[in-house]
């Protein structure tokens, strides 16, 4: 491998150490499914000890993996001029000897905190990774590999842990996750297998002599003292502590894996999901176990907002509260609102949207009929043995009473039925507020017509003068499927 630097010539050939790391990261690499055949990846490289063994330990697998490498630098305008274009030099020279693409870039990080209010390690953060989602976009690459290691794993699920998160903060970072800033390429970390230690012996053994990485000078109290401090002392009870850390991280990823699966399954049953607005029962809210509804109500709102950064366990509670108190409103940070009713929870922007209704349509027999916000079925059938269904979205009609000529339309004024075991007449007004449905949705209640009037109020109500009795030898069966959630932004 034709590696070189200024002072040291790299041997083409691996020492048992240097192998030994390369196997390791290929094994995570696969297992883990952190790249894919074939892809073009940015490789973030600050020149530290962590980067630069990341760039060679790639290097030497990009064949195996069949990746194409392009390196990035970023100067986060923290070091003196001297530095920094040492800096740059020296990952310059590596991405050369390895006739990969480079880029680099620069920004202030000191102005951004000053003018954004934010940290300088927030600021450096941001500043470094609009950099990198640029150059990404500009190379088509659908991934961003860091440097993170065993060690960084450790420190932030303990800082995770010292903040008060909950089960998610424990998996600290994934080996690959989306972008941390809405919209961007993968996030991919190939040396969370490895320590710091690992990755400086590596170097060394590669005839390498790593700059120091620049955020190492940024002002970070906290995490300076988890490292220097808190790990050391927790590593006399434990002395592989880190690793002890880093399976915690796994476990809890598992088990976040799960819960994610069961809240996507439940988002996709019973969320209504409209542009701009998803709703939830309320019933539901209060009847699933907490960890489901709260991973329920970030969902719902990264819908909206398209992403749940900045949702905390007290907007979590205060929206679980309203799901179980009078009708109220309450505000979440990304601009969601929060508005609920009698009956259901909706998260949207500015004021709640109202139901979109459901013009005069001609209903398919067989077939589905397409409606704003579902489909409806219907097929004739034989009738069934208990032919009054207690899921709401189903009804079974008499066949040769109904006729197939049947429409679907939103209310009218006027509008009137003979609801099943009622015995008598009753305004479709009146159904739909006893049903505690909100002004604001009743145009968007499908009601199936005859040539007489109503027969079916979707999701609530027969006429029981369609009702299938002893005699019915066919039966109409209709049911309300609500459209299938937008995908999350």
């Amino acid at each position: 491998m034709a590696l070189h630097t200024k002072r040291h010539p790299i041997s083409p050939t691996s020492t048992r150490f240097t192998a030994t790391l390369d196997r390791r990261v290929l094994q995570f690499v696969r297992k883990r499914e952190v790249l894919r055949k074939g892809e073009r990846i940015l490789v973030a490289v600050s020149g530290g000890p962590d980067s630069t063994a990341l760039l060679l330990i790639l290097a030497r697998l990009s064949s195996v993996l069949e990746i194409q490498l392009t390196v990035a630098h970023f100067d986060h305008k923290l070091r003196g001029h001297d530095e920094a274009a040492a800096d740059l030099d020296f990952v310059r020279s590596h991405a050369s000897g390895l006739n990969a693409p480079f880029a680099h870039g620069s920004g202030d990080v000191g102005s951004r905190a000053r003018d954004n209010h934010e940290s300088l390690e927030d600021a450096a953060r941001r500043l470094r990774y609009s950099f990198l989602a640029e150059q990404a976009a500009l190379l088509a690459a659908p991934c961003v590999l860091t440097g993170h290691t065993m060690d960084d794993q450790a420190e932030t699920v303990l800082l995770h842990l010292i903040r008060g998160a909950g089960l998610d903060g424990l998996t600290g970072m994934r080996p690959r996750s989306p972008w941390p800033f809405g919209a961007g390429p993968g996030l991919a970390r190939p040396l969370l297998c490895l320590t710091r230690e690992e990755t400086v012996r590596y170097c060394a053994e590669s005839g390498i002599q790593p700059r120091q990485d620049p955020t190492n000078l940024l002002p970070i109290a906290t995490r300076n003292r988890v490292r220097s401090q808190v790990i050391p002392l927790l590593g006399e009870i434990n002395p592989r502590i880190t690793q002890a850390l880093v399976r915690l991280a796994a476990s809890a990823a598992e088990d976040i894996d799960y819960l994610s699966e069961l809240t996507n399954e439940a988002f996709a049953e019973h969320a209504r999901v409209k542009p701009g607005s998803v709703q939830l029962i309320r019933s539901l809210l209060n009847s699933f176990p907490r960890a489901l509804t709260a991973r329920l109500v970030a969902r719902a709102v990264a819908h909206i907002s398209g992403t749940p950064a900045g949702l905390e366990g007290d907007h979590i509670e205060a929206v679980l509260n309203l799901a179980s108190s009078p009708p109220g409103t309450l505000s979440l940070p990304g601009g969601v609102t929060v508005s609920s009713d009698s009956r259901s929870v909706l998260f949207h922007r500015g004021r709640p949207p109202r139901a979109e209704p459901v013009p005069a349509t001609r209903l398919h027999i067989p077939g589905g009929t397409r409606i704003p916000g579902g489909l409806i079925r219907a097929r004739i059938e034989d009738p069934p043995h208990n032919p009054h269904s207690h899921d709401p979205l189903h009804a079974y009609l008499d066949a040769a009473r109904t006729g197939l000529d049947l429409t679907v339309r939103s209310r009218r004024p006027g509008d009137r039925l003979r609801p099943l075991g009622l015995g008598g007449e009753k305004k479709l007004q009146d159904i739909l507020v006893d049903a505690k449905v909100p002004a604001r949705d009743r145009d968007g209640v499908p009601l199936v017509c005859g040539a007489v009037g109503i027969i079916w109020v979707a999701g609530h109500c027969i006429d029981q003068r369609y009702a299938l009795g002893p005699d019915s030898r066919q039966a109409l069966h209709l049911s309300l499927r609500s459209s299938p959630p937008a995908p999350n932004r």
